[in-house]
């Protein structure tokens, strides 16, 4: 049986159709001859992420990214459809990160399994949105990125207060420059003194290191004058010390000191025999001891104490 012309052309026209359709969702990420369930995940921003992006775990792909819907309802968050295949169990606790997969901001979803109960198609998992390198990056260069800026302000306050002070500084290069000349003038005109003083100064130093009159034979005589003057002190006070001793032993000393202890052991006694010699106590009377011993001698007897 031979089919006709429009029929052939019919049947090709369906074909073509039919594979258009096939390639176009497979460019979208979806895979129509594939057992894959669905999932959903929630973001505030989905920047950078697209459909047909690739759903990581463990760094091996295990679905795509169907479709990606604004929910104004919710505030205008984000929904991200997933398409898992179907041997991978997702639980509760599963997280669905979205990182960037590249320098250039391209996103995907990172899953990270965890211990929880299984869900079902078409729950949702729960959402997690990683920093991106732009704002990580901006963040690290800001506190440079300020110090460039102060450091900037700082150059440029002083390349103003430089130019402001330029005739400043001039002048103080100018007087500078006259010092130094009025010093080489000063250094000219006085260089047969500094010569001669130069020459003073070496013959004193010359005179110094002289081993007769210089400073070395100075310093040894000035040692043995401190020596011999200790050596005169110390024969001063052997002499004193010599006298000393002497008088001890020559017992006038020590009579003196006998003679001494005698009287007052006449006094004691004779004070403890007639105390009222010494004291008197009077209520009526003036008479004290001193007036009647002006009218009075007192002898003291002469006893010793044995």
């Amino acid at each position: 049986m031979s089919l006709s012309k429009e029929v052939k052309v019919g049947l090709l026209v369906t074909t073509t159709l039919i594979v258009v359709y096939l390639g176009f969702n497979y460019l979208k990420g979806k895979n129509l001859f594939s057992n894959s369930k669905v999932y959903y995940a929630i973001y505030n921003d989905t920047k950078g992420l697209n459909t047909a992006s690739e759903v990581m775990l463990n760094g091996v792909s295990v679905g795509k990214i169907r479709q990606i819907n604004m929910l104004p309802e919710e505030g205008y968050k984000v929904r991200v459809t997933l398409e898992i295949n179907e041997n991978i169990k997702l639980t509760n606790t599963t997280i669905g990160k979205l990182v960037s997969s590249n320098l250039l901001g391209d996103k995907i979803i990172e899953l990270h399994i965890k211990e929880g109960e299984l869900l079902q198609c078409h729950d949702t998992i729960i959402s997690e949105t990683e920093q991106d390198f732009q704002t990580m990056f901006a963040e690290s260069t800001l506190p440079a990125i300020n110090d460039a800026r102060a450091l900037t302000t700082l150059t440029t306050k002083f390349m103003q207060n430089l130019v402001e002070n330029t005739d400043r500084i001039n002048s103080i290069f100018t007087n500078l420059e006259k010092t130094s000349q009025e010093l080489r003038h000063a250094v000219n005109s006085n260089k047969k003194d500094l010569s001669t003083i130069s020459r003073n100064m070496s013959k004193i130093s010359s005179s110094l290191s002289d081993p007769e009159i210089g400073i070395r034979p100075l310093l040894t005589r000035l040692k043995e004058l401190t020596h011999e003057i200790e050596i005169i002190k110390l024969n001063e006070l052997t002499l004193k010390l010599n006298n000393i001793l002497s008088k001890l032993e020559d017992g006038t000393f020590y009579g003196h000191i006998d003679q001494t202890i005698v009287d007052l052991d006449r006094l004691l006694i004779d004070f403890r025999n007639h105390p009222s010699r010494y004291v008197h106590f009077s209520i009526f009377g003036t008479n004290s001891i001193f007036n009647r011993a002006k009218n009075k001698h007192v002898s003291i007897p002469k006893h010793r104490v044995k």
